[in-house]
């Protein structure tokens, strides 16, 4: 009989599938294992026949079922990068911009951060697919914090009106976006 049981005594003629007469081969860039083609087939015959594709990733600027925003990928982790869809309501200080962050619940999510200089840059090079940035590069509004610090007493910020990043006293005031 082959690998598998047919399952096709089982499904009423109705909703069987229709034969492709012009079936075509696919070639496989890897063998997949008898394991694979097990799983893949249960999966397959537990949805009824059918199994839905993965979902398509998101791009940027996406709101996410949860209420955050798909700002792209972290230049230092390499993963996936989500932002709150709007700043903290008040400018701060550096110290008060990690705290705020360290304690925030939003969307469901306590791991919220400062973004790193790096991370701060690709909210800055997606602003417009984000939103809600104040682009003006008034201070301090204009300005946002990022976690990275610049000697003892400076952080590094960044100015949304054209991307200059310069390092700022950690005591004067800035803007703030959490990611995660």
């Amino acid at each position: 009989m082959g690998l598998f049981k047919s399952k096709t005594a089982e499904v009423p003629a109705t909703e069987r599938a229709a034969p492709c007469p012009d079936r075509k081969k696919i070639k496989l860039n890897k063998t997949l294992s008898k394991e694979t083609i097990s799983t893949m087939s249960s999966d397959t015959l537990r949805a009824g026949g059918w199994v839905e594709p993965p979902p398509a990733e998101p791009k940027v600027g996406d709101k996410m079922l949860d209420g955050t925003v798909f700002a792209g990928i972290s230049p230092d982790t390499n993963k996936p990068m989500y932002a709150t869809p709007a700043d903290a309501s008040l400018t701060m200080t550096f110290n008060e911009a990690k705290e705020y962050a360290a304690k925030l619940d939003a969307h469901s999510h306590h791991d919220w951060h400062v973004p790193t200089k790096n991370e701060l840059n690709v909210l800055f090079n997606n602003r417009a697919a984000i939103g809600g940035f104040d682009v003006t590069g008034s201070y301090p509004a204009g300005w946002y914090w990022s976690a990275s610090p610049h000697f003892i007493w400076h952080a590094w910020g960044q100015r949304f009106s054209d991307g200059s990043q310069l390092d700022h006293l950690k005591g004067s005031h800035s803007a703030v976006r959490c990611v995660r």
